[in-house]
């Protein structure tokens, strides 16, 4: 069975993921990994390619989830990807939200090579909400949805104040619940 996990940039996606699947044996897809790649092919940070507004490269990500969604429901697959939990909607949709100081911090933090990391918590703040929010209008833009919806999900957690570990649990244990509903 399929999990999507999104959320907002610096929310713990990818280390959770990294943990979900080294203990429960998960394979993965990362639809920002795909972004990441392209961004640095192009020599600019993501928040750059994201004001370009380049939709073929969502277009491409987007085919492929829907290709892996559709033929691969019964694995057990986490994709890390802004729009999968869309374009799966059999899949078990989480969204990894944070509070906007923790996430300045995350990003200031992370270490990052294609993205601004030598900012203010103001400056990282704004340039992570300017993302978030170019993001979500190509989204609303191409296909008529809007991530900031958190009725679109199965399970909401704010990683803020928890630690890497909780999240994935907490994420696993709201996903055996999810499984058993539907029978399976």
């Amino acid at each position: 069975m399929i999990i999507t996990i999104t959320g907002k940039p610096c929310s713990g996606k990818s280390v959770v993921i990294s943990y979900l699947i080294e203990k429960y044996g998960f394979e993965k897809f990362s639809g920002g990994e795909v972004f990441r790649r392209i961004a640095t092919e192009r020599g600019i940070d993501i928040l750059e390619l994201n004001r370009k507004q380049d939709t073929s490269i969502d277009k491409l990500v987007d085919e492929e989830i829907t290709k892996i969604g559709e033929r691969d429901i019964d694995k057990n697959i986490i994709f890390d990807s802004r729009t999968a939990w869309h374009f799966i909607p059999k899949s078990f949709k989480v969204f990894l939200d944070i509070d906007e100081d923790e996430q300045a911090k995350r990003l200031i933090g992370s270490g990052r090579t294609n993205e601004i990391v030598d900012l203010s918590i103001e400056d990282a703040k704004k340039s992570l909400s300017e993302r978030w929010n170019l993001e979500n209008e190509r989204y609303k833009m191409l296909y008529d949805f809007d991530n900031r919806n958190m009725d679109e999900f199965d399970f909401v957690i704010n990683t803020s104040n928890l630690s890497v570990e909780d999240v994935a649990e907490k994420i696993y244990s709201e996903y055996q619940k999810f499984i058993a509903s539907k029978g399976k």
